[in-house]
């Protein structure tokens, strides 16, 4: 399904003639569109991963994989390889600054576990190394880094060569397996922490662990993805309302939601303004902003 809504910048396709142009080695469809929406459709459901993660643990249906600072982190150091390091693909420092970011947030909010200081931690780190990145595109020489700068923070993708998937899928199917042998876990999380304490829940360690699989998945996204924002929060709430909050059923739904709506921001993202392409993090911005503008109107879930 999701190649077939790839070929879809060229004119759609019959699942029966996409599945002859595969067989017949179609070097288009093999090279260019495959790798890209593999790409986006690991990118869609690592970040759907994440926030479904995040908002279990922080109980907070608002949270999204970038609330622990991660966007900021993500950004610097995205800005700074392609400042810097212009030769070098911006994604691995990308990682490496949102990786960063969640643990400074996690020094400042050492001690008793609190949601609210880990968010509010989250937004002042955010910060400040946002206004660090915009400190360096201000004052780099030249337009090229602000071009490319832009483009990839406002989630511009392009077609990765297969090799660089290869360590975001492990991870995303690791990460995946990791959550779902923890679901009736993650399920009693919800019911609080004494609640899951009393029901065998060793909740400090689940936290951590899970905190940090939702680290490696958002900054595997970034890495071959740049910044595509409201993804973690669209997907999680789309997949509860459909099959309920239990994790062994909630956390495989919101990844293939998540790799679809990606897919399809991306197929937009390329032919609405054909031949110019949009960024996909302008698309799912502005799907996900009215949605997180309706979500605040009404009473959180876990409040």
């Amino acid at each position: 399904m999701l190649i077939g809504v790839a070929v879809g910048s060229t004119g759609w396709c019959s699942p029966v003639e996409l599945g002859r142009r595969l067989a017949a080695g179609d070097p288009v469809l093999l090279a260019l569109r495959a790798p890209r929406v593999l790409m986006v459709a690991m990118l869609g459901a690592s970040l759907a991963l994440a926030g479904a993660t995040m908002q279990t643990l922080l109980r907070n249906d608002l949270a999204d994989p970038y609330v622990l600072g991660l966007s900021g982190g993500a950004s610097l150091g995205a800005v700074a390889s392609l400042a810097w390091l212009p030769g070098w693909p911006p994604g691995p420092a990308a990682a490496l600054g949102a990786a960063g970011a969640a643990a400074a947030v996690r020094a400042l909010t050492r001690g008793p576990y609190r949601p609210e200081r880990v968010l509010l931690g989250g937004i002042a780190i955010g910060s400040v190394l946002a206004s660090i990145t915009g400190a360096i595109l201000l004052l780099a020489p030249g337009d090229r880094l602000l071009r490319s700068a832009t483009f990839w923070l406002f989630g511009g993708v392009g077609t990765p060569p297969p090799a660089r998937l290869v360590i975001p899928a492990l991870l995303l199917v690791s990460s995946l397996v990791w959550l779902a042998r923890r679901a009736e876990c993650l399920d009693r999380l919800l019911l609080g922490d004494d609640v899951a304490a009393s029901l065998g829940v060793r909740v400090p360690a689940l936290r951590r662990q899970a905190t940090v699989v939702a680290v490696v998945l958002t900054a595997a996204a970034v890495s071959v993805g740049g910044l595509v924002g409201f993804v973690g929060l669209i997907a999680p709430h789309a997949a509860r309302r459909l099959v309920g909050a239990a994790h062994r059923r909630f956390l495989p739904l919101a990844a293939v939601l998540g790799a679809l709506l990606v897919t399809v921001a991306d197929l937009l993202a390329r032919t609405a303004f054909a031949p110019r392409e949009l960024p996909v993090g302008l698309l799912t911005a502005a799907a996900g902003g009215p949605f997180f503008l309706a979500l605040l109107r009404r009473r959180p879930a876990w409040a």
